[in-house]
């Protein structure tokens, strides 16, 4: 295939837009554009699984693909594939999913009368504009990211003279990287998101528009979550831990009961014998035995010891303690 100056000018300027893409409506819709009018496609959408819900940019294509997709959803299996209600999109998903990343005319999935008996077909695609498509996936750990090109006569020649699928691999390894890299960050993010909500002290991550909180104990930049246009970046931030926090994790690590737990929280604080009757509403003899209780089971020999030793089993992790 001969492709002039022009040509590569702008497949080179979509390689580059992949290689740092995000998953931006108006972005992807102007890539979709871009490459629609090289192939020349009458439309096109992009599909992505965006936590744990269908996600769909279109370009010129009518909203009937994306009510069919949202209609249709059933979740994601054990394997990562996306499942559909539907039983033959839900084959074609398995199918093109189980092939991996590459680019696919219709006819490699499915034949053309198999295709148009279809619910997806009759419902969706052909009313949608995209009656015969050609595209390009990247598989996923969940999933997959597709940019799919519609063309309405079946003797396009975008269809039919393989100039389509020939671009589209050029753009391929591009796609794929970019995909991919957003992939990793949002599995990254989630493995966080997951420690952040398992942490024993105060932690969040913030947005790379969040002004510096010099209140925190710690403040780690996240390079792998990505930088938006400014060049700033997301933070993980962990806040210094409270009596409360200080408590639980003693309580776990020693076997506290709830109601010393409690008490040990008020320890802590600093208050005294009879402060933490009046708070638990306990007599003073009961909040004294609470007290020697904790001090027994952490083996502390004062209350000042309590802080220190909360944050040393904050910090190894400790297992709770047989007796």
């Amino acid at each position: 295939m001969d492709l002039d100056d022009a040509v590569l000018d702008r497949l080179t300027d979509i390689q580059r837009r992949f290689l740092s893409v995000s998953l931006e409506q108006a972005g992807i819709e102007a890539l979709l554009a871009d490459i629609g009018q090289l192939v020349g496609a009458d439309a096109a959408f992009a599909a992505w699984l965006d936590e744990g819900q269908p996600w769909l940019t279109p370009w010129k294509a009518g909203p009937e693909i994306g009510t069919f997709l949202a209609e249709t959803f059933a979740g994601v299996d054990v394997e990562g594939n996306i499942r559909c209600h539907d039983p033959d999109l839900d084959a074609l998903n398995r199918t093109r999913r189980a092939l991996g990343s590459g680019v696919y005319n219709e006819g490699a999935l499915a034949s053309r009368e198999r295709i148009t008996d279809t619910a997806y077909f009759r419902d969706a695609f052909e009313p949608a504009g995209m009656p015969q498509i050609v595209g390009m996936t990247t598989r996923l750990s969940v999933g997959e990211a597709i940019f799919a090109f519609g063309f309405q006569a079946p003797d396009a020649p975008g269809f039919v003279s393989g100039r389509t699928e020939a671009i589209l691999r050029i753009l391929l390894p591009s796609f794929e990287a970019g995909f991919l890299a957003i992939d990793r960050r949002n599995r990254h993010r989630e493995r966080l998101e997951q420690a952040v909500r398992e942490c024993p002290v105060p932690a969040r991550i913030s947005g790379p528009d969040d002004p510096p909180d010099p209140g925190h104990l710690l403040q780690l930049p996240l390079p792998e979550l990505g930088e938006d246009r400014a060049g700033r970046m997301s933070h993980l931030l962990v806040g210094r831990p409270g009596a409360a926090d200080l408590a639980r994790q003693l309580a776990i690590t020693f076997g506290l009961t709830p109601r010393q737990t409690e008490a040990t929280a008020l320890l802590l604080e600093g208050r005294s014998t009879r402060a933490i009757a009046d708070r638990l509403g306990v007599t003073y003899n009961t909040a004294r035995r609470h007290c020697e209780a904790i001090l027994q089971k952490t083996e502390a020999q004062r209350r000042e010891q309590l802080a220190a030793i909360a944050v040393a089993a904050l910090g190894n992790g400790d297992a709770p303690r047989g007796p």
